[in-house]
């Protein structure tokens, strides 16, 4: 699934994933609960979720998609523990120090563009990743966390996009994408308690990571035991 945008930011990866420590990234609202909520029509803050957070202690504030299934189980569009369980097998050098949470129904789009994911970006830096997993929520998140993933990228950090909204992620041209077909809104990488399934979508993503390939260009990849007829479908242009 290629695309035309023009000058997308690109850093190619300088280490072997098993040489590489990943973070987090999602605009799909998670924070820990002790955190203050994001407010829900967008405030353009984010919050810093630190590596050795239990997945339980997390929660998510939005209110443009059903989030119902990532509440059961964070891991559908924040997967830590499944970037845990790979980095405990040696597929990945670890888990690193920051991830972050962001909300990403903005109607800032100059601050964002120009402060808030810039300083996002800086953060990351900051952090031991050497590579970085994007998720998102609602339809406009999807444009954002490309927005934020091209501003890691130009950090000279490498990152990766999974999105279930090709159409909107591609409107923003993230550096690197995946897409799990016909996957819904809040089954980043399927539904609650699919693990293995999980762990599969988690693993394509790290493979788009390392591959040296154009910019911008997304893999649109079927997992056969997703069943999307088993979801409540959602309109990609709702949000």
């Amino acid at each position: 699934m290629p695309m035309s945008r023009r000058c997308i930011p690109y850093t190619p990866r300088y280490k072997d994933l098993k040489e590489s420590v990943f973070a987090l990234i999602t605009t799909a609202g998670v924070h820990l609960r002790s955190q203050e909520p994001f407010n829900i029509e967008g405030d353009n803050s984010w919050r810093v979720i630190a590596e050795d957070v239990s997945s339980d202690q997390l929660m998510i504030t939005h209110e443009h998609y059903d989030h119902d299934d990532a509440d059961k189980d964070i891991n559908c569009v924040f997967p830590l523990d499944r970037l845990r369980e790979i980095a405990s097998q040696g597929i990945i050098a670890g888990v690193a120090n920051k991830h972050l949470g962001f909300m990403g129904y903005t109607q800032h789009f100059r601050d964002l563009y120009e402060r808030a994911a810039p300083e996002m970006a800086k953060v990351i830096v900051r952090s031991n990743a050497d590579g970085v997993v994007l998720t998102a929520g609602c339809p406009l998140c999807h444009r954002v966390v490309c927005t934020i993933a091209r501003e890691v990228e130009m950090t000279g950090i490498p990152t990766v996009v999974i999105t279930v909204a090709p159409e909107q992620s591609m409107q923003a041209g993230p550096p690197r994408a995946i897409v799990p077909y016909h996957f819904k809104l809040g089954h980043s990488l399927g539904g609650p308690y699919q693990a293995e399934l999980q762990r599969k979508v988690l693993l394509d993503a790290l493979k788009r990571w390392e591959s040296r390939e154009e910019p911008g260009h997304f893999w649109e990849i079927a997992y056969p035991e997703y069943d999307s007829s088993a979801w409540q479908p959602i309109d990609l242009q709702e949000g």
